[in-house]
């Protein structure tokens, strides 16, 4: 009897923290997938040095601003008020910004309180992708992480072709098949933002994920308590059977 409870609660030990393993492994780029038409018409990179190495030569950095936003060591707003060192002190012959202050003062005002969805992604089109009557590019993305609690849903894109920052305003946003719809001059780093009600947001977050909008970090905390408390128990179980026979 007492090997069979030591064996369920050993085995509930392991099924928790390979779910930690799982949830832990979880992001929000890695979600963001192609739908549609657009899956055989881009593709899309999670945001890391090698996949914006491309982008990286032209405005270097510009790149290492959005990978440290990434990474959770600078906040999106801090990296738009960046900017500007970055205009007057470019890479050496290099021009990396094709902005004025005033246009980055205009960003800061666009993206001030407003929460990143994902993280920055690196989205390019394969076969010519998708273009409109006008020459854009035409793309869907799947953001398993967007809900209702999100309003004013926008793409942050940074321009490698023209060296400038814009938001732009998805054609659709449809919240119940967690899609986005949105139209480019051209493609390259991009994110999505948006404004989110907070007290909702905990209610509508169905990803599964544990996403927390504000600081893009996966909250995982409460897996990794879970765990800790079966594994504790385990312990505690295996030193009372153990004191019994002695």
């Amino acid at each position: 009897m007492r090997k069979r409870i030591l064996g369920t609660i050993l085995a509930a030990a392991l099924v928790v923290t390979s779910a930690v393993s799982v949830f832990a492994a979880g992001s929000r780029t890695t979600q963001v997938t192609l739908v549609g038409e657009s899956a055989a018409s881009y593709q899309v990179s999670e945001g890391t040095a090698e996949n914006f190495a491309t982008a990286q030569e032209a405005a270097p950095k510009v790149v290492e601003k959005i990978l440290q936003v990434n990474e959770g060591t600078l906040t999106l707003p801090t990296l738009v008020q960046q900017l500007k060192e970055i205009i007057s002190n470019p890479t050496a012959g290099q021009t990396e910004l094709n902005m004025t202050e005033e246009e980055v003062d205009a960003l800061a005002q666009e993206v001030e309180g407003k929460s990143m969805v994902t993280q920055f992604f690196d989205l390019v089109p394969i076969n010519g992708g998708v273009k409109t009557e006008d020459g854009k590019y035409i793309a869907t993305i799947s953001v398993p992480s967007l809900t209702e609690a999100m309003t004013n849903v926008k793409i942050l894109h940074f321009s490698t072709e023209r060296l400038v920052w814009e938001i732009i305003e998805p054609t659709d946003v449809n919240y119940t098949n967690k899609q986005i719809t949105a139209e480019f001059q051209d493609l390259s780093p991009v994110t999505v933002i948006a404004d989110v009600d907070e007290s909702k947001a905990a209610e509508t977050d169905t990803t599964g994920t544990g996403i927390a909008p504000k600081t893009g970090v996966d909250s995982t905390w409460g897996v990794y308590a879970a765990g800790a408390v079966v594994l504790l128990g385990a312990a505690g179980a295996m030193f009372v059977i153990g004191r019994k026979r002695a």
